[in-house]
């Protein structure tokens, strides 16, 4: 998939807004609640814009937050092969699903089937689907939004959302005219995974494309999404930073020096903050010929540049692009050693230097302005 055929934060968010009493269109909600032993204890399907006003709301609450996160880190564009969206199982049922408005019975029980098999999931929770379809707005000449719409989007999004058991509480009873203990109930929690099909891509439609969304970092759920989907997951983000340190690390060596992660993460952070002044464009990827010219640039040895990109391939694919984002733990450098942690701004980390002091290994930091300790002004003697 190329960049520009991704969804942008940017989409996402257009998406996410409609997710409001009065600004949705959705027609129909399902809902399957299963226990802790893969049982299916109720369904339900029902006209959305005939419930209340607080319990839609409700709802959108959970789809809204469905959609929360960053593109390439929490939410995942998730590409289809031609032969795929010609004959595949996984996507004739997306399409059904969307088709018919969720009015399909046997393909949404099918659907949900596959997930009450194929999620590994603690306890009860709640599979919610819906169907939308959104009248696309248009901009005028002069660059402001306006009502008339050129195009509608019709997207299924489902989510899966943990049931919590909520503390018992004294509570007045007005029949009795005392106070009684309220009873432990059930209550749904926030999603911890979904997706949305198809994708949103350069507002509209884009049938070669799935969104999934996925709360939890350390759970990689691939067995679910092969089952749902027929495509292949992407490292996690979590996953993607410490093995990308460790790749490195283990080819550089002696060389992995403090000015060469540095410079590393100074790149990487360079095209994050160009991504957030360039809300419009898809994330600018970083590829194994970015960090490699970053490498030879900074007079890493040949060999060592080598080392890099066969580790690269072996664990991230050779033509694999990386959101830098999913690189960073933040725009800050973290020194740590076995008894010591510093934390330093990007912006001022060239005040840190590494420096052999007597045979012994160093961590000098230029104190620039005051110094103080526990919020104590201190004076640096010679």
């Amino acid at each position: 998939m190329n960049k520009e055929d991704t969804m942008l934060d940017k989409e996402v968010g257009e998406l996410r807004r409609r997710f409001r009493y009065q600004k949705n269109n959705i027609s129909t909600l399902y809902g399957c609640f299963v226990n802790g032993n893969k049982e299916i204890i109720t369904t339900f399907s029902r006209s959305f814009q005939l419930l209340d006003q607080d319990e839609q709301e409700k709802y959108l609450g959970l789809f809204r937050r469905n959609l929360a996160g960053n593109v390439g880190k929490s939410l995942l564009e998730l590409p289809f092969t031609n032969e795929q969206v010609l004959s595949s199982e996984e996507h004739a049922m997306l399409r059904t699903l969307r088709d018919s408005k969720l009015k399909d019975e046997e393909t949404v029980t099918a659907f949900c089937n596959r997930i009450v098999e194929h999620l590994d999931m603690d306890g009860n929770y709640l599979i919610l689907l819906a169907h939308d379809v959104y009248d696309v707005f248009t901009y005028g000449k002069d660059g402001e939004k306006s009502e008339e719409s050129e195009s509608q989007f019709s997207y299924i999004t489902g989510c899966v959302c943990p049931m919590k058991p909520s503390k018992p509480a004294l509570c007045y009873d007005p029949v009795q005219g005392s106070f009684r203990s309220k009873s432990e109930e059930q209550t749904v929690g926030a999603p911890e995974w979904g997706f949305l099909f198809p994708a949103f891509d350069n507002r509209a439609a884009n049938l070669y494309s799935v969104l999934y969304t996925n709360k939890n970092l350390s759970e990689h759920r691939e067995a679910l999404v092969n089952a749902l989907f027929g495509t292949p997951l992407p490292m996690p983000a979590n996953f993607q930073k410490e093995t990308f340190g460790g790749i490195l690390s283990s080819s550089l060596e002696e060389e992995c020096s403090y000015g060469v992660v540095q410079t590393v993460h100074d790149t990487l952070l360079a095209r994050v903050e160009a991504q957030k002044e360039q809300k419009d464009e898809p994330f600018v990827a970083v590829t194994k010929s970015d960090l490699k010219n970053t490498l030879a640039d900074l007079g890493v040895s040949e060999e060592k540049v080598e080392s890099f990109e066969k580790r690269f391939d072996e664990s991230f694919g050779e033509h694999t692009e990386i959101c830098p984002r999913n690189l960073l733990s933040g725009s800050s450098l973290e020194l740590c050693t076995d008894d010591v942690k510093v934390r330093v701004d990007a912006a001022h980390s060239d005040l840190v230097e590494t420096r052999l002091l007597e045979g012994k290994p160093c961590i000098i930091i230029h104190a620039e302005g005051n110094l103080t300790v526990n919020g104590i002004s201190v004076k640096i003697r010679k």
